[in-house]
């Protein structure tokens, strides 16, 4: 290793002064941190501060200025819906799905307000992040007798397991312009943080912690993290090493199935109740009830044990709307259609949700859980899992882990650790002191580039080759770098690839990156590729030839996919790498001046 490399390396092992994590949930936002205490001591999760998390919510103003945030925006809001004033504002809530759902990801892409009024969504994300940065500072300065710098502090930032690379550059570059440096800067896969918290309030005996997860972290033991937030659910498999590290025994998975699924599933019962006409009319006028209506159910839905009844206050507005367009009473049209099928009443104002009903709404989201659970534990390398962990703030419902334990009861153990939610925030800390905790990760796809390769009739069939620089070559090729399910060392450089670089007269080189479904694509067009980012390198101006050999890797730095370049020929130049996969341009990669031997 040279030693720019080794003083890199030797740099991110270094102990912070503090560390502050910030878990950006779809629903709710929270935030804990840690000092490093004058005389060294290993991190424990009761060692770390946290606070308590506020609904994921952001109010700009009329010009895009930051308003307020969390149940401060909630408020806000809800008094400019009565003041009818509303429509001005930009309010925002759930949109870090948006992340998750949209299909191209970029820098400057737009995202819809709950008035479907578009704004720029970094815009929207740096908002979000700065605002509680901030506090999270003004927070850690006040329990400390002098101030602590930003300088001073690693900061992570929790994102689900599932998203794609370029969701995770997405958050990180909101990060930055929320004022986080980004040498500074970590992001954790939250249900590995929980992994990591679990393992550590097993070890040291936490009160609460069953003795059930203390045996899952048994060195050999094979368990699933089943992290259920609010708007995805995804699952990590590790097996615990004779060292404590951590090693993924499959790529992490999941779906959108979290806690919003269920309030989607009570918003499409009652636009079918009354008629959609009538429910998008009563949203857009009477925003102030909507919002009332449906905070109600939120709040009832996390306490719902699963026997109960639930009572919720019916808006005036749809009872009294109702009527007018259909001309009958409400009331009769349950009497006609609901009450028959046992499912709600309405008596009076008051609509009652029967059990019957809210095992059906959390259905859409349970069904899909187990299912996904199913589908893991029918791979052959993951038939020894014992333990199912489940955590995130979806998973206090009691709901959703009485029904896991019972599709799985005397198969596997299911264990819902005391205070879910919390445990991804103190796992994110716990990995920020120590990143070093995760050993192996599995690749989740096979990730290439687009070049040019040297002619192989074997492997190139029915490509027509050309002549290039005196070699038969053929274009649109697919060159490996990393495999799917391969295992990869965290931190270690994988076997470089050698590419040669004719002719060239620029500082920079680049390729698309493709990533695949399949072990070994040929070429960059099949339907199992994608093309996902931009590989950018940086050739030092001290190299002038312009026909070069450029070694490079591909492998895994913490939680993201990084690239390293070397010019053989040239010992002691590092270039700059970058993976950019908020880049997808038309751009053609510099195959045309280059290819793989």
């Amino acid at each position: 290793m040279d030693g720019a490399r080794a003083k890199s390396r030797q740099s991110s092992h270094r102990k912070p002064s503090a560390v502050a994590a910030i878990d950006f949930g779809t629903t709710n936002t929270g935030y804990a941190y840690y000092f490093r205490p004058a005389q060294y001591r290993p991190i424990a999760a009761n060692d770390i501060e946290v606070k308590k998390q506020v609904p994921t919510t952001v109010l700009l103003s009329p010009t895009k200025d930051f308003v307020a945030f969390g149940e401060a925006a909630e408020d806000q809001y809800r008094n400019l819906t009565v003041e009818k004033k509303h429509n001005e504002y930009y309010y925002f809530r759930h949109f870090k799905m948006n992340l998750h759902h949209l299909p191209h990801l970029s820098n400057d892409i737009n995202i819809k307000d709950a008035t479907g009024k578009e704004m720029q969504a970094m815009t929207v994300f740096k908002e979000a992040i700065k605002y509680v940065k901030e506090e999270l500072l003004e927070k850690m300065n006040g329990g400390q007798t002098g101030d602590i710098s930003e300088s001073e502090v690693r900061w992570v930032i929790t994102v689900p397991a599932i998203w794609r690379d370029s969701a995770k550059q997405f958050m990180k570059a909101a990060a930055i312009l929320a004022g986080i440096r980004a040498e500074g800067l970590v992001l954790a896969l939250e249900p590995e943080s929980a992994a990591i918290c679990c393992k550590d309030m097993a070890l040291n005996n936490v009160a609460g912690v069953e003795g059930v997860i203390l045996k899952a972290f048994d060195p050999g033991q094979m368990y699933i993290v089943l992290d259920c937030g609010g708007g995805t659910v995804d699952t990590t498999v590790h097996e615990v090493q004779t060292d404590g590290r951590l090693k993924e025994l499959h790529a992490a998975a999941g779906g959108p199935w979290g806690g919003k699924l269920v309030n989607d599933a009570f918003e499409q019962h009652i636009c079918d109740l009354v008629g959609s006409d009538i429910f998008h009319k009563f949203k857009k006028e009477n925003t102030s009830q909507w919002l009332e209506f449906e905070s109600n159910f939120e709040a009832k839905k996390i306490r719902y044990e699963g026997k109960q009844d639930i009572t919720l206050t019916f808006p005036a507005y749809l009872i009294s709307k109702f009527k007018i367009v259909r001309k009958y009473e409400l009331h009769d049209h349950f009497e006609q259609d609901y009450l028959r099928n046992r499912m709600c009443k309405l008596i009076d104002n008051n609509l009652v949700l029967t059990p019957k009903l809210m095992d059906h709404l959390f259905a859409n989201a349970t069904d899909k859980i187990n299912a996904h659970i199913e589908d893991l534990r029918c791979k052959e390398k993951l038939k020894m899992i014992s333990t199912i962990l489940l955590v995130g703030g979806f998973s206090e419902s009691k709901v959703v882990v009485n029904v896991v334990k019972e599709h799985f009861k005397n198969e596997l153990r299911v264990v819902a650790p005391p205070h879910g939610g919390s445990a991804i925030l103190k796992g994110a800390v716990m990995y920020g002191w120590d990143q070093n905790i995760i050993a192996v990760r599995v690749c989740p796809f096979t990730y290439g580039v687009h070049t040019r390769s040297v002619y192989n009739a074997n492997i190139h069939k029915g490509a027509t080759p050309k002549e290039f620089n005196g070699k038969r070559v053929v274009d649109n090729c697919f060159h490996k770098h990393l495999e799917i399910d391969e295992q990869v060392l965290v931190g270690e450089n994988t076997t470089p690839s050698t590419y040669t670089l004719i002719n060239r007269n620029k500082p920079v080189a680049f390729w698309r990156i493709y990533k695949s479904t399949q072990k070994n694509p040929v070429f960059c067009h099949e339907k199992s590729c994608s093309h996902i980012g931009t590989l950018k390198i940086e050739i030092p101006p001290s190299v002038k030839e312009t026909n070069i050999k450029m070694n490079i890797c591909m492998t895994c730095r913490g939680t993201e996919l990084k690239a390293t370049a070397f010019l053989p020929d040239h010992k002691g130049v590092e270039c700059v790498a970058n993976l950019d996969f908020l880049d997808t341009s038309s751009l053609e990669s510099d195959m045309v001046s280059s290819f793989t031997e």
